[in-house]
């Protein structure tokens, strides 16, 4: 484990110097944040209304953006990690002097997952803290908001490794990552297309996907609603997907090696 370090920083490096990984991962979410804002409060003044005096309500509009969207591509970020797997140790040329050097690879898988489960907290990080600068974002829970980033970075991680466990080829994995989030997106109401007032739509909308739990047990636990119970529960709920889906890619990873 000596040269952890080294192949960590390599590939954090590596992800961040990547102009289109802080495109895609970072100003994109940021942008939406604030056109949708812009937005919001044009079609609220062109109604009459006093944005200044509607304080509260703007706030609550600009932490549910915020907060819908650091979520969201916490889920899509988990793409680094099927980029840097399959280039490095399935597909790549590379991977032929990676099986032949003297560090094992499961030392260099380590680090491909930690540097990517470390850009996702640092993804969040920005997203928010930016949005929270440019607009009055509320963060309600401290407690709440750090379990949900924490939670949600780990499962955005092992969802990307169980799609390289079982996805032959990175076209493949990439479409179905791509897929798994945005039919998250599309299940939580996030990507505005009705789904009816069902009783099966709202359970979707509201505990149907790891996303939907994360983004609304923040919003539960005081930014916008008060209802800590539920944020607890849509915690719990989202605790026990993350150890399914680690259990899982351990029990796949422990199979491949037999």
């Amino acid at each position: 484990m000596s040269r952890f370090p080294l192949i960590f920083t390599h590939y954090f490096k590596r992800a961040i110097r990547h102009p289109l990984n802080l495109l895609i991962y970072i100003a994109l979410p940021l942008a939406l944040v604030v056109l949708n804002m812009l937005g919001n409060i044009g079609m609220f003044e062109l109604q009459g209304g006093d944005v200044a005096a509607a304080g509260d309500v703007v706030a609550a509009n600009a932490t549910f953006l915020a907060v819908m969207f650091m979520v969201s591509f916490q889920f899509f970020s988990g793409e680094l990690l099927l980029e840097n797997m399959y280039n490095d140790f399935k597909e790549g040329s590379v991977r032929w002097r990676l099986s032949a050097s003297p560090v094992p690879q499961r030392t260099f898988i380590l680090g491909v997952a930690l540097s990517s489960w470390v850009f996702n907290i640092a993804q969040a990080a920005v997203i928010f803290g930016v949005s929270a600068i440019a607009f009055d974002v509320r963060w309600g829970n401290p407690f709440v908001f750090a379990a949900v980033i924490l939670l949600v970075s780990i499962l955005s991680q092992l969802i990307a490794a169980f799609i390289t466990q079982i996805a032959p080829k990175r076209r493949t994995a990439s479409v179905a990552i791509n897929i798994t989030c945005f039919g998250m997106m599309l299940l939580s109401g996030m990507l505005f297309v009705p789904l009816g007032d069902s009783a099966i739509a709202t359970f979707l909308q509201e505990y149907g996907t790891p996303l939907a739990l994360g983004y609304r047990a923040i919003l539960y636990a005081g930014p916008v609603f008060d209802d800590m119970n539920q944020a607890l529960f849509n915690l719990g709920i989202l605790a026990a997907i993350t150890a399914v889906f680690a259990v899982l890619v351990f029990a796949l990873g422990r199979r491949r090696k037999a």
